[in-house]
């Protein structure tokens, strides 16, 4: 399964957070963007369980303010 989460972060430790989200088991790619959210995970999993362990794991980062995940129903390709 393909998931994003989207990462609240304090805005002093957005580079740094990226840093260590991006090590995480599952995590594929680490976007820092503009807006309501600091940064983007793409995330693969097996299932809702695995999920939930990545975002612990991430929630549990020095600086992450919250998350809000994002599972990936269909996916369209060119």
């Amino acid at each position: 399964m393909l998931a994003f989460v989207f990462v609240r972060v304090n805005v002093d430790m957005v580079s740094k957070v990226a840093s260590k989200i991006v090590e995480i088991e599952g995590v594929k790619e680490v976007y820092e963007v503009t807006g309501d959210i600091d940064i983007i995970a793409k995330v693969s999993a097996q299932n809702v369980d695995e999920l939930s362990k990545i975002v612990f794991k991430v929630r549990e980062i020095e600086g992450v303010q919250g998350t809000d995940t994002r599972i990936v129903l269909v996916s369209h390709t060119r």
